[in-house]
């Protein structure tokens, strides 16, 4: 028998932000046409509030026709009013005419102060001396990639010297960014990746992320981030590879003193992408040693081991501050029995990274059927990079069980695995 739930007006107005949150711009209009008030709603919010999901040459072409159709009332953005426009992402092509966008959209929205990027590719600009045409522009995220052809000189010095000694000084150009994100050309070819102090000197006092993509962190960038002393820096993702042993992971941290680090709250280990298919360590119980006495990390991405016994994991116990666990597949199995015995742990998160289609084979769902059935854990959420097959049957069997210790655990899938 199905149940057809519906929102009075009140309430789906109150959940109407929430729909909108992160859409696009033609599903934010259908969105927006189901009432009166809801055009309102959506139309202050974007105004004021959430990003555009549109490119702005698109948005110029818009307010261009409301103008001519005389329909400002109408449009979804009060154009007007705008002070700030927040877009998704700027890439290479929307970087090479941004002088000309600033000029189309002052002349478009009168009010304009500040245009935000809530991301932004660097890659062939390294040397652009005004990246944010005076201050107009904010880069949130700046998505760093280079190869042999495209590398990181911030000045013509740099390039004639051409000595692969990377100053990053160009990063200094581009304030108020939050998140860096690190990638490289998937080859075996020499990056020259071995300096990337000036990656933290000149993001020292905003840069709250820093995240290798697939590209492997040299070793001495851990302890530098570590021991960074920058009060910014709340997450960083490590790639380490097939070389990077058990027992040189946890020297590698335990020299970075990781245990004394006051600031950050996310710390990912993942497998390096350079190569196709993953040997993942299976020992991770000494680096987990080597976090005993930190007291701020609040997440732990362990996907870099394929832990197949949960006794491993135990000195998380030792850890109460560390709230959710991130781990790879492979050890689904190994966490939700640790998840019993850590009452600390109220969020375990099934890593997925796109690189590698190591998901397919993988029976998660049994092991989330045998955990449901002896649960004793603390666990508010669960979370899946997708949908698990017969996922929803496995849920509502165990929650029609009279003696089933589920209810108060809540079952997502991750729309973007990061």
């Amino acid at each position: 028998m199905e149940t057809n739930i519906k929102l009075n007006s009140l309430v789906f107005n109150e959940v109407l932000p929430y729909l909108s949150y992160n859409n696009n711009y033609k599903r934010i209009l259908e969105l927006s046409l189901i009432s009166k008030q809801s055009f309102q709603i959506i139309q202050n919010l974007l105004t004021h509030k959430h990003i555009i999901k549109i490119e702005p040459n698109n948005l110029i072409n818009l307010i261009k026709k409301s103008r001519e159709n005389n329909k400002y009332e109408l449009f979804l953005i009060k154009y007007k009013e705008l002070e700030i426009i927040h877009f998704n992402h700027c890439n290479q092509y929307s970087k090479g005419i941004l002088k000309k966008i600033k000029s189309k959209l002052l002349e478009q929205c009168e009010q304009l102060k500040k245009v935000i990027f809530n991301s932004a590719s660097v890659q062939y600009d390294t040397m652009d001396e005004n990246p944010t045409y005076d201050n107009f522009y904010e880069f949130r995220c700046l998505d760093l990639f280079w190869y042999t052809e495209v590398l990181p000189y911030s000045t013509e010095t740099e390039l004639i010297d051409d000595l692969y000694i990377f100053s990053f000084e160009f990063l200094s150009r581009y304030p108020n960014s939050k998140k860096i994100s690190i990638s490289t050309s998937n080859s075996d070819t020499l990056m020259h990746l071995e300096n990337l102090d000036g990656i933290i000197r000149n993001c020292y006092s905003t840069v709250e992320v820093i995240k290798f993509d697939y590209h492997h962190t040299p070793h001495n960038f851990v302890g530098k981030v570590i021991n960074s002393k920058s009060p910014a820096i709340k997450s960083f993702t490590v790639r380490l590879g097939n070389d990077d042993t058990s027992k040189l992971v946890a020297n590698l941290f335990r020299e970075s003193e990781i245990s004394k680090n006051n600031t950050l709250k996310v710390l990912k280990l993942k497998y390096c992408e350079e190569i196709s298919t993953p040997y993942l360590n299976e020992e991770p119980t000494e680096f987990l040693e080597t976090l005993i006495g930190n007291q701020t990390l609040e997440t732990l991405g362990l996907e870099l081991f394929d832990v197949s016994n949960s006794e491993k994991l135990s000195p998380l116990i030792q850890v109460p501050n560390i709230k959710t666990l991130i781990c790879s597949p492979y050890s689904f199995d190994a966490f939700l029995l640790h998840c019993n015995e850590n009452h600390n742990i109220t969020t375990l998160k099934v890593g997925w990274d796109s690189y590698h289609c190591y998901f397919g084979h993988i029976d998660l769902a049994t092991a989330l059927l045998n955990f449901l059935k002896n649960n004793n854990s603390s666990l508010h959420s669960i979370i899946f990079p997708r949908m698990l097959y017969n996922l929803k049957e496995i849920i509502n069997k165990e929650r029609n069980n009279i003696n089933n210790n589920i209810k108060n655990i809540t079952f997502k899938i991750s729309k973007k695995y990061k």
